[in-house]
C-alpha cells in the first residue's frame, strides 16, 4: 500500500459506502477519531503488508457496521423506543475467566449476548436457522475462518466464532475509540489519547446498536462483557446508570504474560519486528492504569459491583452464578441449572494448552507485583 493511511479517509467510506449499498454513517463525531487513529498509523505504526491490508479491512468494517446500523435504525425506527433495562457488564483483565463468565451467564434463556457477527454488523437478530442464509453472518464467518487460517496458534488461545457471544468491543471499534486498535499496531501517541477520551457519543451509538441488535428479543436481560470497558467506566454508568458490573479478579502474576501472549500472536502477523520487551512493559502499563482507575471510579457506585475471583469460577461455577443471581434479588432454577451446567463442563476444557511466561516479554513477578501493587492490597489478592 503505497498512500498513507490518511489520504485513504475517502476511499474507505466510498469502498465501505459500495460495498454495503447504503450511505448515511450516522452521527459525525466519530470523524476525529478515526483521523486520530489514521494519523497514528501513518507516524509510528510497524505495518507489514499482510499488516497494512488487515488494519485497512477493520477500518473497512467498522464504518460498515455504522451503515448497517444506520440502515436498520431507518428501516425499523421502532427499535430505538424501548428502553434498555438492568443490564449486567462483565469486566476485569483479560485472561481472567471473562469470557467463560459471559458465556455461561448467557446460556440462561432469559439473557442475550452480542454476536460476533452482529457486533461486527448490527440488525435486529433474526432467527437462529436463517443465520447461514444472512449474507452478514456468512461473510464475518468466512473473514474469521480466513484469519484462523493465517493464525492458527490464536485460535487456541482466544475462541472467537460468528455465532458466538463476544466482547462489546466489536461494536465500540465503530468509533474508533478503543484499546485493540494498539493492540494490533504500535500506535503510543493513540494510546496516550485514549486515556482522555469522552466517550459519550461512543457510549450513545453502542446504546442504539445494543437497541437494535436485541430488538427481536427484548424482553432479554442483556449480558455484556469487555474489558476495555474500564477506560470509560464513567461512560458506561451515565448511559447505563442502572447497570451491574461483574468484575473478575485475578494475580496479574498470572494474567500479563498469559495477555502478552496474546497480544504477541495477533500482533507478529502485521508487525513482525515486535519487540517482546516493549509489548510487555505497554500491557503491564494500560492494564494496572485503568485497573486503578477503576478502583477509584467504584467508590461513587459501590453498590452495582459484584466481585468474583478467578479461582471461584474454576472451582464453583455453578456457585458463582447463584451468588450473582443472589446479588440481583433474583433465583435461578434448576432445570437452568443443569444446562449450564453442561456447557460449563465443555468450556472449561478449552484453551488448556496455551503456556506462556513473564520472562519472555522481559518481565520478572517483583515488577509485575509492584505495579499492581494498589490493587492487589484493594482486593487482596
Amino acid at each position: 500500500m503505497n498512500q498513507s493511511f490518511l489520504s485513504l479517509f475517502n476511499q474507505l467510506h466510498c469502498d465501505a459506502t459500495e460495498q454495503t449499498g447504503h450511505y448515511d454513517f450516522g452521527s459525525t463525531e466519530y470523524i476525529s477519531s478515526l483521523e486520530i487513529l489514521l494519523d497514528a498509523y501513518d507516524r509510528t505504526s510497524q505495518f507489514n503488508e499482510i499488516g497494512q491490508q488487515i488494519a485497512y479491512g477493520t477500518i473497512l468494517n467498522c464504518l460498515k457496521g455504522r451503515l448497517y446500523l444506520q440502515a436498520s435504525i431507518k428501516n425499523f425506527p421502532e427499535c430505538i423506543q424501548y428502553k434498555i433495562a438492568k443490564p449486567i457488564f462483565i469486566i476485569g483483565l483479560p485472561r481472567s475467566g471473562t469470557t467463560f463468565l459471559h458465556r455461561l451467564l448467557c446460556y440462561h434463556p432469559e439473557n442475550q449476548g452480542i454476536e460476533n457477527w452482529l457486533g461486527t454488523f448490527p440488525e435486529p437478530r433474526p432467527e437462529r436457522q436463517k443465520w447461514n442464509n444472512n449474507p452478514r453472518y456468512l461473510e464475518v464467518e468466512s473473514a474469521l475462518t480466513s484469519y484462523h487460517e493465517m493464525n492458527t496458534e490464536i485460535k487456541n488461545i482466544h475462541e472467537m466464532a460468528a455465532d458466538k457471544v463476544d466482547e462489546c468491543r466489536l461494536i465500540l471499534m465503530h468509533c474508533f475509540e478503543n484499546v485493540t486498535f494498539q493492540s494490533n499496531a504500535t500506535i503510543p501517541d493513540y494510546q496516550d489519547w485514549l486515556y482522555s477520551v469522552n466517550f459519550s457519543s461512543t457510549y450513545e451509538y453502542f446504546y442504539r446498536s445494543l437497541q437494535v441488535i436485541g430488538f427481536n428479543d427484548r424482553e432479554k436481560r442483556w449480558v455484556l462483557k469487555d474489558p476495555s470497558h474500564m477506560w470509560s467506566i464513567d461512560y458506561l454508568f451515565k448511559q447505563f446508570p442502572d447497570a451491574t458490573v461483574i468484575q473478575i479478579h485475578r494475580d496479574p502474576v498470572e494474567v500479563i504474560p498469559s495477555v502478552c501472549s496474546l497480544v504477541m500472536s495477533a500482533k507478529s502477523m502485521s508487525e513482525p519486528l515486535t519487540s517482546p520487551n516493549e509489548l510487555g512493559e505497554q500491557q503491564l502499563e494500560q492494564w494496572a492504569h485503568v485497573l486503578d482507575k477503576t478502583i477509584e471510579f467504584r467508590k461513587q457506585y459501590s453498590s452495582n459491583f459484584i466481585d468474583i475471583f478467578y479461582n471461584e469460577i474454576l472451582d464453583d461455577s455453578i456457585g458463582v452464578l447463584k451468588k450473582i443471581y443472589s446479588h440481583l434479588g433474583e433465583g435461578i432454577n434448576h432445570s437452568v441449572i443443569d444446562d449450564i451446567k453442561n456447557q460449563s463442563k465443555v468450556q472449561l476444557n478449552k484453551n488448556s494448552n496455551h503456556k506462556y511466561s513473564l520472562g519472555e516479554y522481559g518481565l520478572k513477578n517483583t515488577s509485575v507485583n509492584e505495579r499492581f501493587s494498589e490493587y492487589k492490597k484493594h482486593y487482596d489478592i
